[in-house]
This record gives C-alpha cells, structure tokens and sequence, in this order.
C-alpha cells in the first residue's frame, strides 16, 4: 500500500501582491501525474488547504479540478482536514458528495460531541494490507471545552487531558498500521516563518508523548518539512509545496508512506521546483553587477523567478526601484521588494555620538550652527530667551513631580 502525506498548499496565497495560482496549479498537475505513475493509494493532506477562510474563485477552480481531475484518473483515496487558515464549514458543505468519489474531509470537533465517532475514523484494506486512518482537524479551544463538559472532565486542569480522550477515541485497536493526520503544533519544532502563531489555552506545543498509540502521525501547519520521532510512532511535518517567503530556502517535500507485511516506512520525494524565491543584498556601487547577473542567469528560466533587493547607500536615490523593476521585468524577472538602506557616515556617526554627551544649551547651540552655518555665533538675546524658556520649563516638571 502507498501513501502520500502532504499539507499546507494555501491556495489563492499571494507572494506580496503576485498571484501564484499558476504554479499552484503547475505543482498540482505535477502530483496528479505523481500519483497515477507510482499508483498512490492514499491522500493525505493535513489542513491548511486554501490561505483564507473564503477562497478566491481561482483558488477554488483550482481544488475541485485537482480533486476531479485524480479520482477521474485512478482509483485513490483522499483524506484531508481542515487547518487554521481554513473554514470548516466551508470544506465540509460538499462532504456528502465528495464521498461518493472517496474524497472524506474532517473540519471541526461537532461530531464527537454526538459520539460519532465513525466520522473521524475508517478502517481500510488495500492490495491485503490494512490501516487506520484517524482525523484530528485543527481544533480551537471552545471546542475542547464543550467536549470537557460533555465527558465531565476538569478544564480547569487544562486542555492535555481532553486531548488525551480524544485520542483515546480516535485510536482503532485492530491491530492495523494507524494513521494520525492532525493540524496543530506538536513536539520541537523548527518554523519556516510564514506560519500564524498558534495559541492552546497558554499551551506553546502538544507533547508528543500523547501519540504514542499511533504508528505515522501526519502532521501539518509548520512549513518546513520535518520529522519529529523516526521510529515509535513516526511523527512528521510535510511542509509547504512550495515557499511563502524569502527566507524559505530549504527543498520542498513530501512523504511517501510504504505499508508491506504489516510494516511501515516512510520516505521523503523533492517536489519539482516550479517558481524560485532569490533575496540579493549588496551595496549601490554593487548593483549592476548583481543585476546583470541575475538577468544572466535566469532570462532563460522555465521558473518562475521572484526577487527581493536590499541595497546599502550612503544617500538616499529617487527612482531606484522603478528603473530596477523595469530592467528586470524586460527579461521575465519579477522584482516584488526593493529596501534601500541608507548608511550614516563616519563623520555623522561621531556627531551623534556626541549629542549623547552633550547639555541641552550645548544641543541647541549645535542646532542653531546647522542651521544657520554662516552664523559662526548664536545671538545673546536668542541665547537668552532659550535659557529663559528652558528654566521655565525645568520648574514646571519638577512642579509635576512634586505634586
């Protein structure tokens, strides 16, 4: 039997203000083929399906097509869950007729609190092997709290406890290879940064203790694939198809579960690369240079290819990004961020460090010098006032603090 775990796509997600619908759909049509020529039996995608509650229609165009296109094509199963980004109700509303292409979507907790237990869980057999395919979706905490009332659990003990029940539940004792798929932050884990923060009544991350019932936990929601336990069970993040920013640079992947005789392995398969995020940083003398090599190297791209410049100068310089963005869009190169960082001189740096030592008759005097630099002297009667001023000022303050 084989599987693929997978997660975080959000669909309809921008890079800045661009689109990237098209290479969503360039990795979707790539897994597609994926699946049919390794006859993949399983899908799992651990939440996080679209970027927004409510879907763009391009990105929804993309789902269902994805989800017509695989089940029109071979005979597969996909499980997915909701995750933080996504609406459940959303993603549940076709559940009744999704199933009947073998599609199954968990989106919330409601049903536990009806005992259905069955929605959350299906025993399978393929090509002779058996497994359990369990469903936590990204749950919130008013949720674990109806459940605690429910089960007449303490809350006030905190929210591990519940989770403890519900794992209990979720966990099919047959003696099947068992499956966790779940979107929530687990163990030690290593961000990506272009995750949202998670909050479970002042919890940081579920122990990983807690899945020790289950063989391969399916993790999503963390955007840097990962694995958190390589044996007993394995516990592993996806990550994202694809980088959200540019400060991701590790190798996008999947995992590829193996169930054979009972035993289950996993492995990890690169993702074909179908956009490139670079982030050049040099000086303003530097940036021709960098420019022409960037148009060099990737002019002829089939990628496509994002940059984000960040450019030291000593002056601020009018027009930089404009003329840069236009150079670059003439060879297909898309320059989405341009900070330019202006560097103090020395001569500015030993000014301002003494300011820090000097009075504040001693500060105004420098700033009268800068702005009237033909003036070699600050007039006494503006002297004068100014002193006048200030002591009046003094007194009120510690007036203030008196009272």
């Amino acid at each position: 039997m084989k599987i693929i775990h997978t997660s975080d796509w959000h669909l309809g997600k921008k890079l800045y203000r661009s689109s990237r619908s098209e290479e969503q759909r360039k990795f979707l049509d790539w897994l597609t083929q994926y699946i049919i020529t390794n006859k993949v039996d399983l899908l799992l995608i651990s939440g996080d399906i679209f970027d927004v509650p409510s879907p763009p229609n391009d990105a929804l165009k993309l789902y269902f097509d994805f989800l017509k296109s695989i089940t029109d094509s071979c005979d597969i199963k996909i499980f997915i869950i909701s995750g933080n980004h996504d609406s459940a109700n959303f993603l549940m509303a076709p559940a009744p007729f999704l199933e009947n292409n073998n599609i199954f979507i968990s989106g919330n907790l409601t049903d536990l609190l009806e005992d259905r237990i069955e929605k959350y869980t299906t025993e399978l057999t393929i090509k002779g092997e058996r497994v359990n395919i369990s469903m936590l979706p990204y749950f919130r905490t008013h949720e674990l709290y109806n459940l605690a009332k429910k089960w007449n659990l303490d809350y006030d003990q905190g929210p591990l406890i519940i989770l403890e029940n519900i794992l209990e539940k979720l966990k099919v004792k047959n003696g099947a290879k068992s499956i966790l798929m779940a979107h929530h932050l687990f163990g030690s884990y290593e961000e990506a940064g272009s995750e949202l923060g998670l909050t479970l009544s002042g919890i940081e991350s579920i122990p990983t203790k807690l899945l020790a019932d289950f063989d391969y936990v399916a993790l999503g929601h963390i955007h840097k694939s990962q694995t958190l336990s390589k044996d007993s069970p394995v516990i592993h993040y996806s990550g994202s198809p694809m980088a959200f920013r540019f400060s991701e640079t590790t190798t996008k992947t999947f995992s590829e579960i193996i169930i054979e005789d009972n035993q289950l392995n996993y492995s990890l398969v690169d993702i074909q690369q179908f956009d490139k995020l670079l982030r050049v940083s040099c000086t303003n003398e530097e940036l021709e240079q960098y420019k022409e090599q960037l148009i060099s190297t990737y002019s002829d791209s089939e990628l496509v290819i994002y940059v984000e410049f960040k450019i030291k100068t000593d002056v601020p310089i009018t027009g930089l990004a404009d003329k840069l963005r236009s150079d670059l869009a003439e060879h297909s190169i898309h320059l989405l961020s341009v900070q330019t960082i202006v560097q103090k001189s020395t001569e500015h740096d030993q000014e301002h460090f003494l300011e820090k030592s000097l009075t504040t008759e001693e500060l105004f005097k420098m700033y009268y010098q800068k702005k009237f630099p033909n003036s070699k002297e600050l007039p006494t009667e503006l002297r004068e006032d100014f002193i006048k001023l200030l002591t009046q000022v003094r007194e009120n303050t510690n007036e203030t603090s008196v009272n």
